[in-house]
């Protein structure tokens, strides 16, 4: 599936969501060993992932926005999130309790926010660029 690219801590996104990309932003800080490595879903090789992956991804209707290859297996939707809080490390490992809470609710919340993410954080007119400092950081 991987076809050269090790995928363990990437996150797909959706590069012109305002939302997602400040949780890269907010990734990025918060990550100084470069742990995360981010590909945009609309990139040629995000779709190729997606597709390989078997994950069926409408960018328009909010069904997934955020992919997360953890030890080279994708989690998306609320488990996603978790999972890539969990990986910050020390003040965000309280986020695996929410595993407690039954996926079917997480989900639905999740779903809540990802159905309205444009309406209500907004949509850029073109995918996020990497500044010089993050190039090493994107896959694509």
């Amino acid at each position: 599936m991987n076809q050269g690219h090790d995928l363990n801590n990437v996150i797909i996104f959706d590069g012109v969501c305002v939302l997602c990309n400040s949780l890269v932003d907010f990734l990025i800080k918060r990550d100084p060993d470069h742990s995360f490595k981010f590909l945009t879903a609309q990139s040629s090789l995000g779709q190729r992932l997606m597709d390989t992956a078997d994950i069926e991804s409408s960018l328009q209707t909010g069904e997934i926005h955020l992919i997360f290859f953890d030890k080279n297996r994708p989690k998306i939707k609320s488990d996603a999130v978790i999972a890539i809080l969990v990986k910050l490390g020390s003040g965000y490992k309280f986020a695996k309790f929410f595993y407690l809470v039954p996926r079917v609710i997480r989900d639905f919340c999740y779903q809540v926010v990802a159905t309205r993410r444009y309406k209500w954080f907004g949509k850029t007119i073109q995918c996020r660029i990497p500044t010089e400092s993050d190039v090493d950081r994107f896959l694509e």
